[in-house]
């Protein structure tokens, strides 16, 4: 009988679980964004946590404990390189994505030579949905 409890534990667990977005972006309009397009792939099943400087970062990587980090290329004062230096140290494992107004193929390569899992140009903000589904196995 217990056995069969814990089951259906794991089961309601996996049904509810809320992933945890963790989002550099210091543009209303650009966060509204990637929040559509992973709510729109994760069936509203997520939570995101919005930041835009280094401090509120750190703290919300070991308070919020994100799933998933979407990073804007570059806001004043923070950077997705910083950002992900910080997700390497702590050897986290997070998928991050760095999300950029560029279209240029040099900064999607360094991007991805750095580490980063994805990165995903906000003209073409629907290849966020397909890559944030892979990237979380679901």
């Amino acid at each position: 009988m217990q056995l069969i409890c814990n089951f259906i534990v794991v089961i309601l667990d996996t049904i509810n679980h809320m992933y945890r977005i963790l989002q550099i972006e210091d543009l209303p309009s650009d966060a509204y964004l990637v929040r559509r397009e992973v709510s729109r792939v994760l069936n509203d099943a997520c939570e995101f946590q919005i930041v835009e400087d280094r401090e509120a970062f750190e703290t919300a990587l070991s308070e919020f404990n994100p799933d998933l980090i979407i990073s804007d290329f570059s806001i004043p004062g923070f950077d997705w390189q910083t950002a992900l230096r910080l997700v390497t140290e702590k050897d986290l494992g997070t998928p991050f994505f760095v999300v950029s107004g560029s279209i240029s193929e040099d900064i999607r390569k360094e991007c991805i030579a750095a580490g980063a899992t994805e990165f995903i140009c906000k003209d073409n903000i629907a290849k966020l949905g397909p890559a944030v589904t892979k990237a979380l196995g679901k």
